[in-house]
């Protein structure tokens, strides 16, 4: 297969998230039946695994980009970020609760804190905070469980617990904690390529603290 066309396989994978988060959001709105929020939460889910994969797929082909990085943050707060969040108000209008749809504000805002910081700084060897990702993910399982879990909880502990989640959540996407990368070769079994997570092609004579690592 030529390599131009291979260089667009981390991009399609990155619309196919869009397209999963936008499809989570179509079945909150219009899906009026209990199951339209599993089917949401695991929209969600797939979205992250499909995330992962456009990452991986870019540093093994050395594709990594600067419009690839925009637009995975653009596909990001969709699914991970706006589609989370309308499950959220899922609760809020169940629990009838306005304290709930207030702080349902904080967790999109800490992703696009988190996105802006990620985008316009140097993050070759860690991450800093909690992926939104991650966070996306997270919430939406949360959300899922509700649907389980609160018939048997008093209606105020319910209101505490979804928002102390939400705000932890929040909290921890703009948390200045660093995380490691794992090189490359560790990470996706590669003893060959690049050694850096943005797929940088480094020299032999390379010092940066990936190649560093893998050394």
């Amino acid at each position: 297969m030529p390599r131009a066309v291979l260089k667009k396989i981390p991009n399609t994978l990155t619309f196919l998230n869009m397209i999963l988060g936008l499809t989570a959001i179509a079945v909150i709105m219009r899906v009026e039946t209990p199951q339209a929020v599993f089917i949401a939460a695991a929209l969600i889910a797939v979205g992250g695994l499909v995330d992962f994969l456009d990452g991986y797929v870019a540093r093994r082909l050395n594709a990594v980009s600067d419009f690839g990085k925009q637009l995975d943050s653009f596909a990001d707060l969709l699914t991970f970020g706006v589609a989370p969040v309308m499950l959220l108000h899922h609760i809020a209008v169940h629990e009838q609760s306005l304290l709930i749809t207030m702080v349902t504000f904080a967790f999109p805002l800490a992703g696009i804190y988190r996105l802006a910081r990620y985008n316009t700084n140097d993050f070759t060897d860690h991450f800093m905070g909690l992926p939104i990702t991650v966070a996306g993910v997270l919430l939406a399982t949360f959300v899922a469980g509700h649907t389980l879990w609160a018939p048997y909880l008093n209606h105020i502990l319910c209101i505490a617990i979804t928002t102390t989640f939400v705000l932890v959540l929040s909290a921890l996407m703009v948390a200045r904690f660093t995380v490691r990368r794992l090189p490359l070769s560790l990470s996706f079994g590669s003893s060959s390529g690049n050694s850096s997570s943005d797929a940088v092609a480094c020299q032999p004579s390379c010092n940066c603290p990936s190649c560093a690592t893998s050394l």
